[in-house]
């Protein structure tokens, strides 16, 4: 099997709008729990603060 990847042809590359996101890897890996864990936390430190400074 051939290892290269398709490139993309078309008007879309021929315009120069070619997309590069699919060689990326995000470094930061976040689950759904915890984006959950660190709102609450944000809104729990935001209600304290508006508690303790009035």
């Amino acid at each position: 099997m051939s290892s290269k990847k398709k490139k993309p042809s078309g008007p879309m590359s021929a315009a120069g709008l070619v997309s590069y996101y699919e060689d990326l890897e995000s470094v930061v890996k976040i689950t759904p729990t915890q984006v959950f864990i660190i709102t609450v936390a944000f809104a729990s430190l935001i209600i304290a603060l508006r508690v303790i400074l009035g």
